[in-house]
């Protein structure tokens, strides 16, 4: 009798390890998921914080005031004339550069009427403004980048006969565009206080003053940032 429960549990034993052993070759674990592939990162440029400038524009000047011994004038105007300049900047971050330029304005016919005589007066001038200016890249460094900004410095105004030294003041607006690794289109306004000039007294002539010269300016140039 002992010998035969042994066996019943021997077969027990074996029938549920059989069972078993069929179940676990119906269960399958689920497949693994798939793996997305990373895509490589995009190697992006790294310039230095260093960049040079240079511009060409076209300023057109606003109507000065003009006086001589006290005595008015009216029909004031200044032609408009071509202006180069160039300079060298500073990335303070991805947003915030800031530089400094010095732009020459060539002669440029001034004229203006003596109310008391009824002189026609005409001289030349030419000015060279230097700046220190702040900008503010509207989104970062882009591929086009709108910027406004803000300067200030000095002007040194030239009639020929004499000079003028000047506060000058600055703000502007524009897109730079990026053309090739480094290298920048700018194309921008700017609108540009210069002060005064006057001309040296000339015989019984006095000297004739210049005053609240200001300027409106499209300027285009390039800007080269060091990598």
């Amino acid at each position: 009798m002992g010998h035969f429960r042994y066996s019943l549990v021997i077969a027990a034993l074996i029938a549920a390890g059989s069972a078993t052993s069929v179940q676990a070759q119906k269960f399958q674990y689920p497949p693994a998921p798939p793996v997305t592939p990373v895509p490589p990162a995009v190697a992006i440029p790294e310039y230095s914080a260093w960049y040079l400038r240079g511009d060409i524009g076209w300023s057109f000047f606003e109507d000065p005031e003009m006086t001589q011994s006290g005595a008015a004038y009216f029909g004031e105007e200044i032609d408009n004339t071509l202006s180069l300049g160039g300079g060298f900047g500073y990335y303070f971050s991805d947003t915030i550069r800031g530089d400094v330029t010095v732009d020459h304005r060539f002669e440029a016919d001034v004229e203006g009427t003596n109310s008391q005589t009824g002189t026609r007066i005409e001289t030349d001038m030419s000015s060279t403004a230097v700046l220190a200016n702040m900008y503010f890249d509207i989104g970062g460094r882009d591929r086009i980048t709108p910027y406004f900004g803000a300067g200030i410095g000095f002007a040194y105004n030239d009639t020929g006969s004499d000079t003028n030294v000047d506060l000058a003041a600055a703000a502007m607006a524009g897109l730079s565009f990026s053309i090739h690794d480094g290298l920048l289109l700018d194309a921008g306004y700017r609108f540009l206080y210069l002060g005064d000039a006057e001309t040296a007294p000339s015989g019984a002539a006095a000297a004739l003053s210049i005053d609240e010269i200001y300027a409106h300016e499209l300027r285009v140039g390039f800007r080269y940032e060091f990598n």
